[in-house]
């Protein structure tokens, strides 16, 4: 599963910077290091709606409050469901 958080001027001067770090500590602490990449991207065009962060193609806004519950709800359902797994073979 790749998750790609926006790193552009706008994101980061959200707190980007924050959510990487909490993305980070969330995927090592469920133990996804293998199965989760996190990658950077400039500016997505999402900038008025926070930090921008995308999942296989999907688009979401995130803040440092809100990264924690989306990992929870978005994330680890996709695991549990064997969803991640296919969607890598792709």
């Amino acid at each position: 599963m790749k998750i790609t958080i926006c790193i552009g001027s706008s994101c980061h001067m959200k707190g980007s910077g924050q959510i990487v770090e909490k993305l980070q500590d969330l995927v090592a602490k469920n133990g996804l290091k293998d199965t989760v990449d996190l990658d950077g991207t400039f500016c997505t065009g999402n900038c008025t709606n926070g930090v921008s962060v995308t999942v296989d193609g999907r688009l979401y806004s995130l803040s440092a409050g809100t990264v924690e519950d989306f990992f929870n709800k978005e994330i680890i359902p996709r695991f549990l469901n064997g969803a991640a797994s296919a969607s890598q073979a792709v």
